[in-house]
């Protein structure tokens, strides 16, 4: 099990039999720092495999509303909360909204193929589609829908040119054929659609979602820091947004967002689409390069080992795909469709860590870390994080370690790429949670220690312990403790830092 988070005492979010225990297990052995989100659907909804795949190596799970039923989503959450409690650690779980995206209805059969030359027609009718035809419910649209206009469906498996459009239809003659499934996505190139990023059902979404104890909350279509914005006053301190970048955004406005928000996801499947393939690749260096400046969580995700899908071995391909992000120096990788539906789930993940731990103990890896770390804008906590950092190497300290209610402490370590593991202690659970998206962080939940009432004496003697608890320091080892100074916000970041021999 390559992550090194665990709980001390904590209570899971839903309400299960049993209370999380009072115990943790060490967690020495195998540590990586760059982070793994496996989808949740047909192929990995149960019980025995959500366990399985946190044990190879998922530090989150996602559950994508577009697909997942409040059922589906109430039992993944059971199963996932479940296996923290068998465990004794704490595991994400991060709801990806449908959002404002166009999708087609029902198809009688549930898909369907259509070959090049066929005539296929969206419309308001809300019967079931066949070959002939499908509901696609945006009377607005149909207007914005131009004759000529080149349209991919369902991710790009099928593409079509527009024919004609009226203000009830719009009708498509097939150039590249494929299949065609429920609730497939259609892409408008380069149309700004009439609709919020935050949609009606989105927000009855979130709060479900809250309700079943999620810890972050994906956003679709994020266009300005506004979107972000809206989404937080809805959640509050109750989960965390990550706003997944689709479409093009212009950089300034690509600043705010990530300024903004909790997370950035690089959605390369819809940017493919909305923009050309061509323009993913420049596009996803560009925002993880200005994610890590500003120190805020990227994810990559899309089609990372979608030959797994069917194949129990990826392409070479793929596999220096994933190479390249872990290098680019992105927080977490997240496989979709090849644990969602695919054949080989567990392969799939084990694939995805065997890349990790290939690129992470290459010379070329850290060094690649060290050239890249650009400097922030002077402040305080960034002085004290960037001190620590470099003590810790001289003194060849065995971990990092931060105390931390929201996540702003480790997170500003994690920034600075570390060589050493950022072991984070928060007495909230849900920071704890949160934090197994951030690389390097190995989060422990220790609810004895409230950030208002500890003392730093108290802190020192707990990070001690928990670092010796964990497998990461003996006696004799040194640790470098970073913290908020007692009775003052964290908001700021750290302000504090010490030196302790085991």
């Amino acid at each position: 099990r390559k992550s090194c988070n665990a709980v001390i005492n904590a209570m899971p979010a839903l309400e299960l039999e049993t209370q999380l225990p009072d115990a943790s297990p060490a967690l020495g052995g195998r540590h990586q720092q760059t982070k793994v989100i496996a989808t949740v659907g047909k192929a990995s909804k149960s019980k025995e495999m959500i366990n399985e795949l946190w044990q190879r190596g998922a530090d989150l799970f996602r559950i994508p509303m577009c697909y997942s039923s409040y059922d589906d989503l109430r039992q993944a959450s059971q199963h996932i909360r479940a296996t923290e409690l068998q465990h004794k650690t704490t595991i994400g779980i991060l709801m990806d909204l449908q959002g404002p995206k166009l999708r087609i209805g029902q198809f009688e059969q549930g898909s369907v193929n259509l070959n090049d030359g066929d005539i296929f027609t969206l419309d308001l009718n809300e019967q079931p589609g066949d070959k002939t035809r499908v509901n696609f419910p945006y009377a607005k649209v149909f207007p914005m829908i131009a004759p000529g206009t080149i349209l991919p469906l369902g991710g790009g498996r099928v593409t079509a040119k527009v024919i004609s459009s009226s203000l009830e239809s719009t009708s498509l003659q097939v150039i590249r054929g494929g299949t065609l499934n429920t609730n497939d996505r259609v892409n408008v190139p380069r149309v700004s659609l009439p609709y919020r990023a935050l949609t009606e059902q989105d927000v009855k979404d979130i709060e479900f979602g809250l309700e079943m104890g999620v810890d972050w909350i994906a956003l679709s279509c994020v266009r300005t820091k506004e979107d972000v914005e809206e989404a937080k006053r809805i959640v509050g301190m109750e989960a965390f947004i990550m706003a997944k970048i689709e479409t093009e955004v212009d950089p300034d406005e690509l600043t705010e967002i990530i300024r903004a928000a909790d997370a950035v996801m690089v959605a390369r499947g819809d940017l493919g689409v909305d923009t050309n393939v061509e323009s993913v690749p420049p596009m996803q260096k560009n925002i993880i390069a200005k994610c890590k400046k500003m120190g805020t969580p990227v994810v990559v995700s899309t089609q990372m080992l979608d030959s797994m899908i069917s194949s129990p071995t990826p392409t070479r391909a793929e596999a220096s795909d994933v190479a390249n992000a872990i290098y680019d120096g992105a927080d977490a990788l997240m496989l979709s469709a090849e644990t969602s539906s695919g054949e080989y789930p567990l392969e799939a993940l084990d694939v995805m860590e065997d890349i990790i731990k290939a690129v992470e103990t290459s010379p070329e890896y850290r060094t690649m870390m060290e050239s890249d770390l650009k400097r922030p804008e002077p402040n305080e906590g960034y002085a004290v994080v960037t001190a620590a950092r470099q003590i810790a190497r001289d003194l060849n300290a065995k971990a990092i370690v931060c105390f931390s209610s929201y996540g702003r402490i480790p997170r500003q370590v994690s920034r600075e790429r570390t060589t050493q593991p950022v072991l984070t202690m928060s007495e909230d659970v849900r920071t704890a949670r949160m934090l197994n998206l951030v690389w390097g962080v190995c989060p422990v939940h220790v609810p004895s220690l409230s950030y208002e009432k500890f003392s730093f004496d108290e802190v020192l003697e707990k990070a001690k312990e928990t670092a010796k608890e964990h497998g990461l320091a003996k006696e004799g080892d040194h640790i470098v403790v970073v913290a908020s100074k007692p009775g003052e916000e964290e908001v700021a970041g750290s302000n504090i830092m010490q030196i302790v021999k085991l």
